[in-house]
């Protein structure tokens, strides 16, 4: 069974040979674009053998008609980045490069953050969604949230434009990153007015445009899983550790496939190959072998020796 064959059936729910299984990771600022992209990511699917490669977007949104977002009232300012960005186009360019090189040998996902997440960028000025954005973003939420909810919009309909493209070119699907779901941040309501609408539109686009893998990443801890059960995606990932539910209470919550089940911080990063694959072992027996791709609960450190991760995907073949 080859990869893409692999992780179609685990979708599906149908046998497969072995768990399918797959890491991603950042990359250094200059890899975020073009040809440093493309060079990055390729090597890093050579040295790791994933199952699917997760491709990352680190780029900063771009603002269109604001330079700062300091005011609630600030975001009925923001428009629609242009189709025809130089950020957007270098991304599309290393996109491509990455699917003439390994796109018929695996899916190949584009990654997006979400609106909250993206808005938090804005916020504190780095790409490194700090507490400090996060809160500034939901307090002018809970300040203002009908010109708040509308700059989220605004992103959300630029975001959508370029899944929609990235899809277009040949990527199997989207990885859409979102925060914003901790239980003590929204409560149930304000989740469905503020973050769920937005996302599921981003989600939906790339079904539209031809996505068979959508993985959506719940990002965070304390997290109020239920809040994404219906929202448009073939698989699920997120942290198990971090006051978050198990695989198997996760199992209780969605039909999709699960991703994931290694801690981030755990074997996969500093321990033996005997602890990795006992991490293994333990997660494909609570989640199971139809319905499940080994992964970590979030995007690793850049320093994981590449071993470790060869190691994990050599020790589902012993698991389960």
């Amino acid at each position: 069974m080859n990869k893409i064959d692999r992780v179609r059936e685990a979708l599906a729910g149908r046998p497969v040979d072995r768990v399918p299984a797959s890491f991603w990771t950042h990359f250094e600022p200059e890899a975020a674009n073009g040809k440093e992209m493309a060079r990055a990511h390729i090597e890093f699917y050579r040295s790791t053998n994933p199952d699917f490669l997760k491709v990352m977007n680190d780029n900063p949104f771009e603002l269109v008609g604001i330079e700062r977002v300091s005011t609630p009232s600030d975001w009925l300012r923001l428009k629609p980045n242009s189709r025809k960005s130089r950020v957007r186009q270098d991304y599309l360019d290393g996109l491509k490069e990455i699917l003439d090189a390994v796109g018929q040998e695996c899916m190949v996902i584009v990654t997006m953050f979400n609106p909250f997440a993206t808005a938090n960028d804005n916020m504190s000025g780095t790409l490194d969604f700090s507490d400090a954005g996060f809160q500034a973003i939901t307090n002018h939420l809970r300040e203002d949230s009908r010109s708040t909810c509308a700059g989220l919009r605004t992103i959300a309909e630029s975001l959508t434009e370029f899944t929609s493209d990235c899809i277009e070119l040949g990527a199997s699907g989207l990885f859409l990153s979102a925060n914003g779901g901790e239980r003590d941040r929204f409560n149930a309501s304000q989740f469905s007015e503020y973050i769920a609408p937005d996302d599921c539109q981003i989600l939906q686009a790339a079904i539209d445009a031809g996505s068979e893998f959508n993985l959506l990443h719940i990002c965070g801890s304390s997290l109020r899983l239920e809040s994404y059960a219906k929202y448009p995606a073939h698989a699920v990932n997120w942290a198990t550790q971090a006051s978050n539910p198990s695989l198997k209470q996760g199992r209780e919550l969605f039909s999709q496939t699960l991703v994931g089940g290694l801690d981030q911080a755990g074997a996969i990063t500093s321990g033996s190959f005997d602890n990795i694959a006992y991490e293994v072992s333990v997660a494909i027996a609570e989640a199971g072998r139809l319905n499940f791709i080994l992964g970590a609960g979030c995007a690793l450190e850049s320093h994981v020796p590449a071993a470790n991760l060869i190691a994990a995907r050599q020790a589902v073949l012993h698991a389960g």
